[in-house]
């Protein structure tokens, strides 16, 4: 039986072009004909280890079986147990852990926390972030934050070697600003990567003035990028980490990992939060296996064999096709753009055709951009059926 949707609300700018999907497995989903698509967008990027993955079912079982939910009086050990384990992700071995259930929550929480304990009126982020559907995060709004345009730092000759005397950079108000929300390479789906230095100076400011660093891994954390986090590209050392999605495999958990002196901040001004999924042990079981079977499959590792042989695969494309303009990618996180002369109904038409042949990949919405984040355990022969198929796919535009 296909169900039409009639009593779902679908909105989130996407087309619903696959009604009829029963089920996943691994890198695939499967509609109700049998019908199989590589899904190269892990779900909404989540899927880091792939649909149903065994180990992350059996903890989701074993834990549903014992304890799901808890009240705010008392704790289960699986709490302790995941807050470690994150913990030691990030080598944060004295911090705490706070899990929630949606990424934009756990940024949004982060974002609350520094608006606690500075007394300055505002906090940095650079224009092009997504912080959240909500909040303070989500509405960005001008008396609470600075959005910093890098663009410029995108052609600047410099941009390896980034200068504190930029004038760009010196416009920066950093003593009215007491923290700095970095999302390191989503750039709202369009994966941009800004320059390390660029970065490390913000971050040295922002020291320098007493504000403090947060980190929004929504969409890069858990090995995305090649690492356990997307920071590490860049050196820095973070106060808070918020971070979501791959962290629950298509759970809805989220996570933020805070250092001592913003805990010892946080008490000293008497900082409180509920919700009622807050550190619920089944969340917790979750993210607790996800990390485990990153660590000992060595699945992060073993991602970055397959993430460059895609990445070499799109650019002998881009180089065979003049209407692709540039391919950008880090770790699993790929965005292949367009010539901005390519109307947008042929884009569409193209990633309609994608899904037809059965791959499923991202466009975004009025962008010229189409995104890959396929999961990390996706395997050469899918990348190969996928880079032919687009191939030919590219061909027929003419």
């Amino acid at each position: 039986v296909i169900y039409p949707m009639e009593h779902v609300l679908w909105c989130n700018k996407h087309p619903l072009v696959l009604p009829d999907i029963v089920k996943g497995e691994g890198c695939y989903l499967y509609d109700h004909q049998g019908q199989k698509y590589l899904d190269l967008e892990s779900g909404i990027w989540c899927l880091a280890l792939g649909h149903c993955h065994p180990q992350i079912n059996d903890a989701i079982q074993a834990q549903a079986g014992i304890l799901a939910h808890s009240g705010y009086c008392y704790a289960n050990p699986v709490m302790e147990q995941a807050s470690k384990a994150v913990l030691d992700i990030l080598n944060m071995p004295d911090g705490k852990c706070v899990f929630l259930s949606s990424g934009s929550e756990a940024v949004e929480f982060g974002v609350q926390a520094l608006h606690k304990i500075t007394a300055k009126p505002l906090i940095l982020t650079l224009s092009d972030s997504f912080l959240g559907s909500y909040g303070s995060a989500g509405s960005k709004r001008k008396d609470e934050w600075v959005l910093f345009d890098w663009h410029e730092c995108t052609v600047c000759n410099s941009s390896e070697d980034c200068s504190p005397e930029c004038r760009y950079f010196s416009e920066i108000p950093f003593s009215r600003i007491g923290g700095f929300v970095f999302e390191p390479g989503s750039a709202s789906g369009l994966v941009r990567f800004p320059p390390k230095s660029f970065i490390q100076n913000i971050v040295k400011f922002i020291r320098q003035h007493e504000g403090f660093i947060q980190i929004n891994e929504i969409t890069t954390g858990l090995g995305r990028t090649g690492k356990w986090f997307g920071f590490q590209h860049y050196d820095i050392d973070p106060d808070i980490v918020s971070m979501g999605k791959g962290l629950g495999n298509g759970y809805p958990v989220s996570a933020i990992a805070m250092t001592p002196e913003i805990i010892e901040h946080l008490s000293n001004k008497s900082f409180y939060y509920y919700q009622s999924h807050q550190n619920d042990p089944l969340g917790c079981a979750v993210a607790r296996a996800v990390i485990k079977t990153l660590q000992e499959e060595k699945i992060i590792e073993k991602s970055n064999t397959i993430a460059d042989y895609l990445f070499k695969g799109l650019q002998q494309l881009k180089q065979k096709y003049s209407i692709i303009q540039e391919i950008r990618g880090r770790g699993l996180m790929f965005a292949i753009e367009f010539e901005d002369t390519l109307a947008d109904d042929v884009l569409s038409d193209l990633y309609v055709k994608c899904i037809q042949r059965g791959f499923i990949l991202a466009k975004r919405p009025g962008l010229n951009v189409f995104r890959l984040d396929p999961p990390l355990i996706i395997q050469k022969e899918d990348i190969d059926h996928f880079l032919e198929t687009f191939d030919q796919l590219l061909a027929d535009l003419g």
